[in-house]
């Protein structure tokens, strides 16, 4: 089901300490993105702690392999700038992360989600066109499953801080949910084609939203 893919992308990787993970792995992610049919979302790599889902705490975190020692950057929400690289992959680089003994586990966790920041005013065409990229990039990962998945309904849109419900139509409330920093808008066919959702905010990212109930 896709509802399982995304819980697959999602899947976490504790550890006590220390952290690593073979390279390829991501490379192997990162190649689908790559594809001009996906030019408008990516899937970012974030470490975060296992039990509270804040950024990780470490002292280091590097690609390292016989011919590489990359130190890597990491944002505030824990996202890793990881460079999509055929002689890493080549050369079997491992992904290491060091952390001290008394600190919360890392765990990483793969988020598909918008490439740019948008604005704050966003219609029902850019929307539709995220959600069009996401389905499609998750047919593509589930291969033969594709068949048994049920389509993206929507979008979940993430903001740094509290978000207010815009000034909405009754078609596009009836859509709507926002609570604390996301707003999950379901795109269905009652809508008008010039809707609009003008938040306070410009949002940090898109996010797939599948509807449970599918």
């Amino acid at each position: 089901m896709r509802s399982l893919l995304l819980l697959a992308l999602l899947i976490a990787a504790p550890v006590s300490a220390d952290l690593l993970l073979n390279y390829n792995g991501f490379y192997s992610r990162m190649k689908k993105l790559q594809q001009p049919e996906y030019s408008d979302i990516t899937l970012a790599f974030a470490l975060t702690g296992e039990r509270t889902g804040h950024a990780c705490q470490f002292y280091r975190i590097k690609l390292v392999s016989d011919r590489h020692d990359l130190t890597l950057d990491t944002a505030a929400n824990g996202e890793i700038s990881l460079p999509y690289d055929e002689a890493l992959k080549n050369s079997n680089a491992v992904l290491q992360v060091l952390q001290a003994d008394n600190v919360e586990p890392c765990q990483v966790q793969f988020r598909l989600r918008s490439r740019m920041r948008l604005p704050a005013q966003l219609s029902l065409s850019q929307l539709a066109h995220y959600r069009s990229q996401f389905d499609l990039l998750l047919d593509d990962m589930a291969g033969l499953g594709e068949y048994w998945l049920p389509p993206v309904s929507g979008v979940i849109v993430e903001f740094a801080e509290d978000v207010a419900m815009p000034d909405l139509t009754a078609a596009q409330q009836a859509v709507t949910q926002c609570s604390a920093r996301r707003c999950t808008i379901v795109l269905d066919e009652s809508l008008a084609a010039d809707s609009q959702w003008p938040f306070n905010q410009r949002p940090a990212y898109l996010l797939p939203f599948i509807s449970a109930a599918q």
